[in-house]
């Protein structure tokens, strides 16, 4: 099923393995509910009509298409969140719980079967595709594939569904039945050869086609790798020398292959403006959801592999940032890495040192050589397709001494001398160039790499079309990520002839073509574009506009609709972010920009909270104090998530005086709200009460209810705190009755879960629970993992008090994954707060200690000395049972 995709760009690339994921959920079930058999026939029966539809390129309907995909993509992920968080809180067989489950089902399958039914309509010419996609999809499997014998059983379930869907469209075809009977015995034949297996290999960069002279860097790296599971490799540098070859060469050793398996990962962090965006990317690479603390659930997924191997290529992005604390997170980051012992890590980076702090296994001190001269003239003629003329065998060794035997150069020379060039003809150019680079300062290895690029461009002037190419490699370079097809189908109306435009910058290798059919550029290409060779006015318009509106359509507050918004802007969140910087530093403050850049960041603040585009705007506005003011608030805000309280304090207080200078009455008391909840997790609660009861008067003042609700529960939470449930539970009423009454979902989920725990507390098991489940049923529908983990937590506590302790443990299994997934610090400590009191309960003193000491320095760690307090008590009551 993953082989359908081959090719295929963003989403459709992720909805075989969404949908795996679905049936194994249901193959653990011995009692699968009917509606779950007619769910998965709706979906067989549309995955199959999706691509054969898609093969047809001329097809009118591929926006539509695509859009319809990413819908499908978010309700199968919202669909397996809704099981999984019932099979794991449930005893027994969760899919034994029919009313449950029928009530998920009827919400999903009822929207399958229109979309089915609309695309059949629509798209009825193609069904005669149908069958030709399902046997070449079981031709690719067969060609790569070894997993599991359940995955081979699932796969046959599916056909056999998928049977009944073909069979509803027989009379477009004669040869369906025998299809399907070819299908099904390959299917078999693979059950019983265990060959059937879903790669990550669609996600590596393709393996370099010509490279030569590399052979013992290659075998020194391979034999670390196979001889040892935790190897640390540097590969450093000059731009352009072939540090990301080297790195690929190797990931795609066969040797490596043998060893390692499929758990191979290449991240690419040129486009990440920080440590949390380079972590997300990781995250992603490893097919994890986005989370507040990607590194975190990125180490702990690693950490599950018997072997791994990770690929950071473009470092020096991060390691030579102007920021110094950015440095040291980025050390950190690779630190934290290189102390998972299964992981073998590779860096590629400019420079000669590698990041400190490491133990590297390979790191030669001078960084990458350059290649032999022998090599570079393989790899010239090789590429050149110019076989060695006695003539120009002299003039073709000058050329490669003179550019230093770079293979960046070499092969961006060999691209011009595929066109006609002669090795004579380039040297002259060369010597042209060289001289006005000694001229203006320039002259060392990356100048040959520089001299090389600024040769290619000349020649692309030259030919036709050559500007309008020139004018979309400036575009490419402003985009670190690459230029998707969705954006370079946007600027068609910008050019003539865009296509020839990116036929020719392919044809002399100044960009690539990615599997999803990406423009992406070498970072030494890109550098010296972005540099030298800036967007035209009208370009840069045209790209402005497009990235604002991406941006525009983004997630404008966490609600039911956040996760399909989200998806507007998660696949080009790195150019988006690299984009707004440059525009920055280069555009006087606007409402358009600061709208633009407000909106990222709110994308941000639910999945990666970075503080990068407001920290870099905010020192531009000077002499704008609203923008200003709304800037270090939302810099606060991230803050405040990242349990960064003392930071968040400062920034609130001076956006509250600007606030107050601006005469802003209603923005002076939502910072007064924020700083209420530092000062609460700051353990100063009379402090935080005076902030809330005078940021809700001003609410209400301005008639803004659902604000004045947000206060009433940061009140009951304080009461909470303080054990006066009784005033708790008004707070916790008044508010969700507001929240109800304005269809503010989330508020209002967030007070049943607050008024179910109160009753936690009390005993009251049975309102307890109701309370508890209805608030799970609700973050559920909101895709909220937050919100599930901690009301899994609570549901776990409260079966502890019922001393059903296997039932407490499936709980707060499920509230660590929720938690892990998505990087909540705060909420795995108390996870583990609660594990202690489980174990405490079960008689398990020594794990119950180990569990509160866990909690006890995250606690610490994030400021939170009053629960760090209550974990030492436990500790020290525990020590005094233990001896």
């Amino acid at each position: 099923m993953a082989n359908m995709t081959d090719g295929a760009p963003w989403p459709w690339k992720a909805i075989p393995q969404t949908v795996l994921q679905f049936a194994k959920l249901v193959e653990r079930s011995l009692d699968i509910p009917d509606k779950i058999h007619d769910l998965i026939r709706e979906i067989s029966q549309l995955i199959a009509t999706l691509f054969n539809v898609r093969k047809e390129d001329a097809s009118p309907h591929q926006s539509e298409l695509t859009s319809f995909v990413e819908v499908f993509f978010a309700d199968m992920q919202r669909i397996i969140i809704r099981l999984r968080v019932v099979e794991k809180t449930h005893p027994g067989k969760a899919f034994l719980l029919t009313d449950r489950i029928n009530m998920i089902i009827q919400d999903e399958s009822a929207k399958m079967q229109r979309a089915r039914g609309n695309l059949q309509t629509r798209f009825v010419a193609h069904t005669a595709y149908t069958v030709e996609s399902i046997s070449e999809c079981v031709t690719r499997i067969q060609s790569t594939v070894n997993t599991t014998r359940a995955e081979v059983q699932f796969v046959s379930h599916v056909v056999q569904e998928t049977a009944v869907g073909v069979d509803t469209i027989r009379t477009t075809t004669d040869t369906t039945h025998a299809v399907v009977t070819e299908i099904r015995d390959k299917v078999e034949m693979l059950s019983r050869e265990k060959q059937l297996t879903i790669s990550n290999w669609a996600q590596l960069p393709a393996r370099p086609t010509f490279f030569y002279g590399r052979d013992d860097s290659v075998n020194i790296i391979v034999e670390l790798i196979c001889t040892s599971t935790g190897a640390r490799i540097a590969i450093m540098g000059s731009g352009g020398i072939g540090k990301t070859s080297l790195s690929l060469i190797v990931i795609y050793d066969e040797r490596v292959v043998g060893v390692v398996g499929d758990s191979r990962y290449f991240v690419s962090v040129e486009g990440a403006s920080d440590v949390g965006a380079a972590a997300q990317l990781l995250a992603g690479q490893l097919g994890l959801p986005e989370s507040s603390d990607p590194l975190s659930a990125a180490i702990t997924h690693l950490e599950t592999m018997p072997r791994a191997l990770l690929i950071v290529d473009n470092l020096e992005t991060l390691l030579f940032s102007k920021n110094a604390a950015a440095q040291k997170e980025t050390e950190r980051m690779l630190q934290r890495l290189a102390g998972i012992p299964t992981l073998t890590l590779i860096i590629t980076s400019r420079g000669a040192v590698p990041p400190n702090g490491i133990r590297w296994s390979y790191a030669p001190s001078a960084g990458l050589e350059t290649i032999s001269l022998a090599a570079a003239r393989e790899t010239f003629e090789q590429i050149s397709g110019q076989p060695e003329l006695a003539s120009e065998c002299n003039t073709l060794d000058t050329l490669l001494t003179n550019v230093d035997r770079m293979p960046l150069a070499v092969t961006l020379l060999a691209q011009l001398g595929r066109l006609g060039d002669s090795p004579s003809e380039l040297l002259q150019q060369w010597q042209k160039k060289k001289t006005a680079f000694i001229r203006s300062g320039g002259d060392d290895r990356e100048s040959s790499v520089d001299i090389s690029i600024q040769i290619s461009l000349d020649f692309l002037k030259g030919m036709q079309n050559g500007t309008e190419g020139q004018q979309l490699l400036s575009i490419c370079a402003h985009l670190p990520d690459g230029l998707r097809p969705s954006v370079f189908d946007k600027l068609d109306d910008h050019f003539d002839d865009i296509r020839r435009a990116r036929s020719l910058l392919v044809k002399l290798a100044l960009v690539s073509r990615s599997p999803e059919n990406e423009l992406k550029m070498l970072s030494p290409v890109r550098h010296f574009v972005s540099k030298h060779h800036p967007m035209a006015m009208n370009h840069a318009a045209a790209l402005r506009k497009i990235y604002f509106d991406i941006a525009a359509s983004g997630p404008k507050r966490m609600d039911e609709n956040f996760s399909r918004l989200a998806q507007n802007v998660a696949p080009e969140y790195g150019n988006l972010t690299s984009f707004l910087l440059h525009l920055i530093n280069i555009e006087e403050p606007s409402q358009e920009l600061f709208d633009a850049i407000h909106a990222v960041s709110e994308y941000a603040y639910w999945t990666v909270p970075s503080t990068t585009l407001h920290e870099a705007f905010h020192q531009r506005l000077d002499a704008h104090p609203v923008w200003l003011a709304l800037c270090l608030t939302d810099v606060a805000r991230t803050q405040l998530k990242q349990d960064e309280y003392a930071l968040a304090v400062v920034n609130l207080n001076a956006a509250r005086k600007l606030y107050a200078t601006l005469g802003d009455k209603f923005q002076e008391a939502d910072c007064g709200r924020l700083l209420g909840r530092c000062l609460r997790m700051q353990n100063s609660l009379e402090a935080a009460e005076r902030e809330f009861l005078a940021a809700k008067d001003t609410f209400i003042e301005f008639g803004d209810e659902i604000s004045a609700a947000e206060c009433a529960l940061d009140l009951g939470h304080i009461c909470k705190l303080r054990d006066d449930y009784a005033q708790a539970k008004i707070h916790f009423t008044s508010a969700r009755d507001v929240f109800k009454r304005c269809g503010h979902r989330l508020g209002a989920a967030q007070c049943t879960q607050r008024l179910g725990t109160i009753q936690v507390v009390l005993g009251n098991i049975s309102e307890a629970d109701a309370e508890l489940q209805s608030a799970l049923a609700e973050f559920e529908a909101l895709a909220v993992l937050n919100g599930m983990a901690q009301c899994a937590l609570y549901l776990g506590d409260l079966r502890v008090r019922q001393n059903d302790y296997d039932s407490a443990e499936k709980y707060l299994a499920t509230a660590r994954e929720l938690f892990t997934r998505i990087g909540d610090r705060r909420g795995l400590a108390f996870y583990h707060w609660n594990l202690g009191k489980l174990r405490h309960a079960q008689g398990r003193l020594q794990d119950a200690a180990e569990n509160f000491s866990i909690a006890e320095e995250i606690y610490t760690a994030i400021g939170n000395q009053r629960l760090a307090t209550f974990c030492r008590e436990w500790i020290a009551k525990l020590r005094d049972s233990l001896y």
